[in-house]
């Protein structure tokens, strides 16, 4: 198979390393846009679906920093980016948004979710040439 060829080995890292760093650096100022700028109240129902958005949002996240991710360990990364997840939450209350705890836990979990997805994934792809290879 081709992509796996292409997409696996100790080397595939480095060939995508610079497109997930750029990835990550635009999905986070994105981000901060979103969580930052101001909106008006949610009622209780779509409140729901917004916590739900904040941990998938926070998981992208993870997974595209747990992929470009190179020197620190992923948890190193982990507890900067909860500093964010957790610090924008506080910072809405400037901003016109609602600082919630609830937000903060899914922010965390999302962020974690991304980086043990990122993990596994890379995890896999530099094993598969090893399989390859005894087979």
């Amino acid at each position: 198979m081709l992509w796996r060829k292409t997409l696996t080995g100790p080397d595939w890292h480095e060939r995508t390393r610079k497109a997930a760093i750029i990835c990550a650096l635009c999905y986070f100022v994105y981000l901060a846009y979103m969580l930052l700028h101001p909106i008006p109240p949610v009622p209780p129902p779509a409140r729901y679906v917004f916590s739900v958005i904040h941990f998938l949002a926070f998981v992208v996240l993870g997974g595209l920093v747990g992929l470009a991710r190179r020197r620190w360990s992923s948890i190193v990364w982990f507890f900067l980016l909860a500093l964010w997840g957790i610090g924008s939450e506080l910072l809405q209350n400037f901003t016109g948004r609602f600082c919630e705890w609830q937000d903060m836990v899914q922010n965390v979990l999302g962020i974690a979710a991304g980086l043990f997805i990122a993990w596994l994934l890379r995890y896999y792809l530099l094993n598969a040439r090893k399989s390859d290879a005894h087979d």
